[in-house]
């Protein structure tokens, strides 16, 4: 299928050359070794250091065709990877140089050597904390750190740390590929550029600290698996879990939706182009009961309702270019308008394919500091919408039935709230983007409680919850990481992901094991893939 990219995104692609990749590897023509660990064919070894201390926290993964597996050594440095068909073998650790093996000795040791640069290895969130914290710090985290990583891929031009001038052009490129003025009028790029300079230099990156694994077994309970696409730079945007066990995927710069089967890595390809002349640019998706899946397609200001088993859909013209999407308890859809000047919502009547296109409280925000950006979307049991604005800083709250609405402040400035998600005790829980919180919002008080995560430039974009224990996931898509938070306890665990960078938007969670899928889409694109992460349950198993 021949791809019809915008000509803004067609500049923009030709500068990822600027994002780190993380290419798969070749294999190699001998297997590795192999043992039965619990009855299931396995490798196992230990990673150390060259003075023989163990490394707890290592990333170990075995790479296959079309997916990569991943487990994290022990306290003792050991590991055993489940289900082994692989014939290469790829170990990371912070601080440490990563190491690709083709062979390997079962139980035998992996000795890492340390990293000649260590910071270049690590995500943006520690780049971004040599910035200081305050005002400009959450601007330029959500004018420059909203679509892509900021790490030393992004600070260092042909190999030297970028001066004013280097950071003025990149700021000009990026101007002029931002066709629909998300960066604001009063974003002041020589001040900014002369900032970055003074802050972002070798002296500080050689002082980052790196991060330290939890000190009990969480990391060792895992198991994640990451998954290769169809095409590397389809921007894997949106993800959900299907009724007929796939995972949907939007293929943002394919016009497509892709399912993947979990169990072959196999996709099934659906075109969902309603309209030839341009890219569709499909984003936010959701199934409805009958098993139908409506999904946005931004450019052509739409939505669609597709039957995955025929391939065939219905058009809706919802006259806006929407960024998120929910259904009510009705099944009626709703999404919001996200370059809009002035807020407003739009509702598909699913019976009669109605569209109606509500006006919401303004947020007042000067025309000198761009556009409010309606970002996330969510319908809860009562039929309340809720639709956070990640440049206004503002949560609107919409009561479908009555039509009566609001508009709150988020509780700190320049929170930067993306995507929410409902817990099932109806609260709704915002991450905020520049802050390193996430926020519970009560429907009954209209009160915020916030929750710090522990490092304020992680970039939080989604939250699912799971409906079954209450257990909080966000993303640390400037972090590449996954953070879990446990109401009830209040214990925070990061989870690091295996690829660098893992720029991660959607949340997914499966409501019968709990596992949680996401996938890395930065813009300009990185390193794209599908990602499944695995919790083993007290008493043995994986939940």
């Amino acid at each position: 299928m021949k791809i019809r990219y915008p000509a803004f995104l067609i500049s923009l692609l030709l500068v990822a050359a600027c994002q780190p990749t993380d290419e798969a590897p070749s294999v190699a023509d001998d297997p590795l070794s192999t043992s039965m660990v619990g009855g299931v064919v396995a490798l196992t070894g230990r990673v150390e250091r060259a003075d023989g201390e163990p490394m707890k926290g290592a990333r170990v993964t075995a790479i296959t065709e079309g997916r990569r597996v991943t487990v994290f050594s022990n306290a003792d440095g050991a590991f055993a990877l489940p289900e082994l068909t692989a014939r290469q073998l790829e170990v990371r650790a912070d601080g440490m140089q990563p190491q690709r093996l083709d062979s390997h000795a079962d139980g035998a040791s992996i000795v890492m050597e340390p990293a000649i640069d260590r910071a270049a290895l690590l995500p943006s969130s520690h780049w971004l904390s040599l910035l200081p914290d305050g005002p400009m710090r959450r601007e330029f985290t959500l004018n420059c750190g909203s679509c892509h990583g900021i790490a030393h891929p992004t600070v260092t031009s042909a190999g030297e740390f970028r001066d004013e001038a280097l950071w003025l052009a990149a700021m000009a490129m990026m101007r002029a590929v931002d066709v629909y003025s998300v960066i604001p009028p009063d974003f002041d790029d020589a001040q900014y550029a002369a900032w970055l300079a003074e802050h972002l230099t070798p002296a500080a990156a050689a002082a980052i600290a790196l991060p330290q694994p939890p000190a009990d077994d969480l990391l060792e309970r895992l198991l994640i698996t990451e998954y290769e696409l169809p095409q590397g730079d389809s921007l894997p945007h949106d993800l959900v879990l299907g009724p007929d066990g796939r995972v949907w995927i939007t293929a943002f710069f394919y016009d497509q939706v892709w399912g993947l089967d979990p169990a072959s890595g196999d996709y099934r390809k659906i075109d969902i182009d309603d309209d030839p002349r341009i890219n569709a640019q499909a984003r936010a998706l959701e199934f409805a009961e009958d098993g139908r899946l409506w999904v946005v397609n931004g450019e052509t200001r739409s939505v669609i309702r597709l039957n995955i088993e025929t391939g065939e859909y219905e058009t809706f013209d919802v006259r806006m270019y929407a960024h998120s999407l929910d259904l009510d308890t009705s099944g009626n859809v709703w999404v919001n308008d996200y370059f809009a000047a002035e807020e407003r919502i739009a509702k598909v009547d699913a019976r009669t394919g109605d569209v109606t296109i509500i006006g919401v409280p303004r947020s007042g925000r000067p025309a000198s500091e761009g556009i409010p950006l309606p970002y996330g979307l969510q319908v809860d049991g009562n039929d309340r919408l809720y639709s956070t604005q990640l440049a206004a800083n503002t949560l609107v709250v919409h009561d479908t039935r009555t039509g009566e609405a609001r508009l709150l402040a988020m509780p700190a400035e320049n929170s930067g709230p993306r995507r929410p998600g409902l817990a099932p005790d109806g609260s709704l829980w915002i991450p905020e983007f520049n802050t390193g919180h996430i926020t519970r919002f009560s429907p009954e008080t209209e009160g915020f409680d916030r929750v710090y995560l522990g490092m304020p430039t992680i970039g939080a974009y989604d939250i699912e919850v799971d409906q079954r224990s209450g257990i909080v996931w966000t993303t640390g898509s400037l972090d590449s990481s996954l953070f879990r938070y446990d109401p009830s306890s209040g214990r925070i665990d990061r989870i690091p992901l295996p690829t660098e960078p893992a720029y991660t938007r959607h949340l997914a969670i499966d409501p019968q094991t709990g596992d949680v899928w996401s996938a890395y889409s930065s813009l300009p694109p990185a390193t794209p893939r599908v990602v499944r992460v695995q919790m083993e349950v007290a008493g043995g198993g994986r939940d």
